[in-house]
């Protein structure tokens, strides 16, 4: 369905995908990346809603990509959550708020519904 919101999540750990997917597959087009580097190219071919960012992983991390991603003018505007386990701390969530675009910052072991108002409160700007 095109009036569907796309969400690209982009994270290492196979579980938050597949988590994900099942979160929100039903009310969104959910694409999946399991590095940075997948993560941009499919940011760059499908232009998505909003983009759920792992910070610790192989290759290019999530500081990098969302830097990567706002130097870009075709996906400099879409809204980041950031939602990592291991690097969550105020360091990492300072060199994020330097991206306009990063939203939110939220931890792996967030309750699911939190995720889930987070999510509904950027797609919700978006549209208003």
């Amino acid at each position: 369905m095109a009036d569907k919101k796309r969400i690209l999540v982009v994270d290492d750990a196979s579980s938050f995908l597949d988590l994900a997917l099942e979160v929100f597959g039903g009310d969104y087009l959910v694409d999946t990346a399991p590095d940075g580097e997948t993560g941009l190219k499919k940011a760059l071919e499908t232009v998505p809603d909003l983009i759920l960012l792992d910070v610790n992983m192989p290759g290019m991390t999530g500081i990098e990509f969302a830097r990567k991603l706002t130097a870009n003018p075709g996906t400099a505007r879409i809204p980041i959550i950031v939602i990592t386990a291991s690097d969550y701390n105020s360091l990492t969530q300072r060199l994020l708020q330097n991206e306009h675009n990063v939203k939110y910052f939220l931890t792996k072991l967030s309750p699911v519904e939190t995720l889930k108002e987070k999510v509904l409160a950027v797609l919700d700007k978006k549209t208003g």
